[in-house]
């Protein structure tokens, strides 16, 4: 009569944890897997783990995303915008993905997040509005993509306009707002409504401009007003007559600033050199105001506080001085 192997029923498993205590003999492969830790589990655990970084590393990639769309639009980046579309319920970790978000902006793309300074605050209302908003409001700041490359790549073939909608209409309304700000900055910051006006038609733009879509003038200043580069301001006087001026943006102090003003001006006197571009420079930082501005008047009185520590000059100094500034006076009136 043959004989029948029969297969052995397997023993419950706290008997085979029993007998494995009592012998050094290996566990089986199904049991190890049972008694420890997954790998990935391990990795997962902790405060630094994978799992939060990939979630921050997602945020970043949103952030970048959102800087680059906004930019296209001329519309800043606010503080709100990043906590509901990039951050939500993570808000404790702007900081963190934010400088990581600088990070990949400035290494890759050659760009930076750069905040916005507030706006002027010209009319006796508006300084009143802005002091209750201040009170109210935290945390309201805003940021746009600026260019960190030097100013070699700063050619129109490696810097081309943006493509939306072309890059020539792109190109026209990026020369009239240049050329609408540096006269506004040439002004000393400010300039009336009838002199914009006269300035305006000098350069065929009273009645029409080249910019699809925006063929009217007003059309044009309200889109530059809302893209943040002029301010209208409006102010009622005593007789109840209303004058109207025009001040600077904030993306206008960031994007172009005095140094786009400058070169500006340059081309337009033809890049002149020696005596003549220094002569040009100082009158262009003439009418910027440089000097009258609250930086500039710490930098000249650090400057006098170090003189006075020199000590008093002599009589013979004192003279040469004194002779200088006449000379200086002489060729002014002249």
């Amino acid at each position: 009569m043959p004989l029948i192997q029969r297969k052995r029923r397997p023993q419950p498993e706290e008997e085979e944890e029993v007998s494995d205590a009592n012998d050094d003999t290996p566990q089986p492969a199904t049991q190890r897997r049972r008694t420890s830790a997954s790998p990935d589990e391990d990795a997962y655990n902790g405060d630094s783990g994978l799992l939060e970084d990939s979630n921050a590393d997602q945020m970043v990639k949103k952030l970048v995303r959102l800087a680059l769309a906004s930019e296209y639009q001329r519309r800043p980046i606010r503080r709100a915008d990043i906590s509901e579309k990039v951050l939500g319920s993570q808000g404790r970790q702007f900081k963190k993905v934010f400088e990581k978000a600088q990070t990949e902006l400035r290494s890759i793309f050659g760009m930076e997040l750069v905040e916005l300074p507030a706006r002027e605050k010209v009319t006796l209302q508006q300084r009143r509005a802005a002091a209750k908003a201040d009170k109210a409001n935290k945390g309201t700041a805003s940021w746009v993509l600026t260019s960190i490359l030097p100013s070699a790549f700063h050619h129109p073939d490696i810097l081309p306009p943006s493509a939306v909608p072309t890059e020539g209409e792109e190109g026209k309304y990026t020369g009239i707002y240049s050329v609408i700000v540096a006269l506004i900055s040439l002004s000393g910051g400010q300039l009336n409504d009838s002199k914009l006006e006269r300035y305006m038609k000098r350069v065929h733009l009273e009645d029409s401009t080249p910019v699809e879509g925006y063929e009217k003038p007003a059309m044009l200043m309200k889109r530059m007003e809302k893209d943040g580069y002029i301010v209208r301001v409006k102010e009622t006087g005593p007789g109840g007559e209303e004058d109207v001026c025009w001040i600077l943006g904030p993306r206008a102090k960031i994007e172009i600033g005095d140094a786009g003003v400058r070169g500006l001006t340059s081309c337009v006197y033809g890049d002149p050199e020696g005596a003549e571009a220094e002569d040009l420079e100082r009158r262009i930082a003439r009418s910027l105001g440089v000097g009258e501005r609250p930086g500039d008047l710490q930098r000249q009185t650090q400057g006098g506080a170090e003189k006075k520590k020199r000590g008093r000059p002599r009589k013979d100094e004192q003279q040469e001085v004194q002779n200088d500034d006449d000379e200086d006076d002489g060729s002014d009136d002249d």
